[in-house]
């Protein structure tokens, strides 16, 4: 599934992303340029990890690319 996180700036902000949620959601992938964060979850936990995205400081948008 892939989020769009506008403020997703730079290697730092990926990096923090990883490192708070991997152990919960698993391995994700960031792709700065696009501004995209791509993780295997199910639709069930699309709000939690919004939430827990959020808690972070970033707003993670769903999207279909």
């Amino acid at each position: 599934m892939k989020f769009k996180v506008e403020n997703m700036h730079c290697q730092k902000c990926a990096n923090t992303i990883k490192n708070a949620l991997s152990d919960e959601f698993g391995e994700i992938k960031t792709d700065l340029e696009n501004k995209i964060v791509s993780v295997k979850i199910k639709e069930d936990d699309v709000q939690k990890f919004q939430n827990e995205m959020s808690d972070l400081g970033f707003e993670a948008i769903k999207t279909d690319e």
